[in-house]
């Protein structure tokens, strides 16, 4: 198959994120991680660069998308996307670069701020071929509580998969995407707000949600009303989101479900009754090391890294 451009988010948040409150011997990092993380004299995004280099070559080009005063003079050689917003505007920005300069291809994107194995990424690869075609593909890490070290503190979620036995997990730090198949400017707004929330429990992120996202989901029926679309955003946020939220927080959403709540919510309208036998694919896998996000000085120090 072609390969697929992958964007390596830069960051560049000046504030540090909200952690829970019972995290007291944690200090955030803030800026552009990929560049003031150090492991072994390398800046984290060459290392990066290279990891994923090493596992596959399904992903190029890669970018980097991030304030270029921070990201210059790149050891790996890749092209950086200049954007120095929140992440939700960082996002829309390397999505649209991409889209114009890789017209009708699937994009990846993955954060400046993990440490992968390359054969914990050749085999979470492995599973997104195995599931073509889909619209989406984002895996989802079942926890091994022994390889948590520095990121014992993270949040956990409980979801059900196929076996039916729940299991403990936290989100992979890589996605696979048909842009055309998405609601893209719903999709920039829900990552903002999840990520200024990313730290926080169930109950205050659907609190969040519902708080910044109901005027945007109203917005944007609006729209549809205008152009003669169905007007079903907001029905779809509503009925698909709360009950996911619901299930989320007791423990009790399964893969399926979850699957489904993706799909609805996300991918247009017009796209699925195109394409009905596509799905999106949220696979429970292991891959610790895709799941460690690098969010505080410790975390990164129990890599061997230190910051600038």
């Amino acid at each position: 198959m072609s390969p697929i451009p992958l964007i390596i988010m830069g960051g560049s948040d000046r504030l540090a994120g909200d952690l829970p409150s019972w995290v007291q011997d944690q200090s955030p990092i803030t800026g552009a991680k990929g560049a003031t993380i150090v492991l072994d004299g390398r800046r984290l995004v060459d290392v990066l660069i290279d990891r994923f280099r090493r596992a596959t070559d399904l992903f190029a080009p890669i970018y980097i998308a991030g304030p270029a005063a921070g990201y210059a003079q790149i050891a790996s050689e890749v092209e950086v996307i200049d954007t120095d917003g929140g992440f939700g505007r960082n996002i829309a920005s390397a999505i649209e670069f991409a889209r114009k300069r890789h017209p009708g291809s699937s994009l990846a994107m993955s954060t400046c701020d993990i440490l992968p194995e390359p054969d914990e990424l050749r085999s979470l690869i492995e599973d997104y071929l195995r599931e073509l075609p889909c619209d989406f593909w984002f895996p989802i890490i079942a926890v091994d509580e022994r390889e948590l070290g520095a990121s014992e503190w993270k949040p956990r979620y409980q979801l059900v998969p196929r076996s039916g036995q729940p299991v403990s997990v936290l989100p992979g730090h890589l996605v696979v995407f048909d842009p055309e198949a998405m609601r893209l400017r719903f999709l920039y707004r829900l990552l903002q707000v999840g990520y200024s929330t990313r730290n926080r429990s169930v109950l205050h992120r659907r609190t969040a949600f519902v708080r910044h996202l109901l005027l945007s989901v109203i917005t944007q029926d609006l729209l549809h009303l205008v152009t003669l679309r169905v007007p079903n955003v907001t029905w779809d946020t509503w009925r698909y989101g709360y009950f996911a939220a619901r299930r989320l927080r007791d423990g009790t959403l399964t893969q399926d479900e979850l699957e489904t709540v993706i799909r609805r919510m996300f991918v247009r309208r017009r796209h699925r009754k195109r394409h009905p036998n596509r799905r999106a694919r949220l696979p429970i896998l292991r891959g610790m090391s895709l799941a460690r996000d690098i969010d505080t000085r410790e975390e990164a120090e129990a890599l061997g890294a230190t910051t600038l």
